[in-house]
């Protein structure tokens, strides 16, 4: 509980000493569990195609949280209600990386308004890291005259 999905830092208790991100799937499953209950379209909605069939969502609702107690203390875990899950483990796996992503969506969304009404500055429409030269051409593209 409280814990972020993806973490700050890779573990690096392994056998091989490799840097590993372990996902912590309880945090994921509470995010996509509570977004499913969003109810009208806007921020934390869930848009599906319209050829996913019913056994996708089946798949998506396949497991539940009930309350355990170790030792007297209460802890939440999820268990499977249906034999199959992958289309909620893909759900929680495409959510976790997208968190790695770190994207900074206000931005982005200032970045793409500022496209589609041709308002377009060196800050907000290219990375400052590129290079000068870089960041003249991709200017050109973006503004349309490539």
């Amino acid at each position: 509980m409280g814990r972020p999905v993806w973490p700050k830092r890779p573990s690096k208790n392994n056998s091989g000493r490799l840097p590993l991100f372990l996902v912590r799937v309880d945090a994921a499953k509470d995010v996509v569990f509570g977004r499913l209950k969003v109810n009208q379209p806007g921020p934390g909605f869930c848009h599906f195609p319209a050829h996913y069939d019913d056994e996708y969502f089946h798949q998506l609702a396949a497991e539940r949280v009930i309350t355990r107690y170790r030792k007297g203390i209460p802890f939440r875990e999820y268990i499977k209600v249906r034999k199959r899950n992958e289309a909620l483990d893909l759900r929680v796996y495409s959510y976790a990386a997208f968190v790695s992503l770190n994207a900074d969506l206000h931005r982005i969304a200032e970045r793409d308004q500022a496209v589609l009404v041709g308002d377009v500055g060196n800050d907000v429409a290219t990375p400052r890291s590129a290079s000068p030269r870089r960041r003249a051409k991709q200017q050109n593209w973006v503004n349309g005259w490539r």
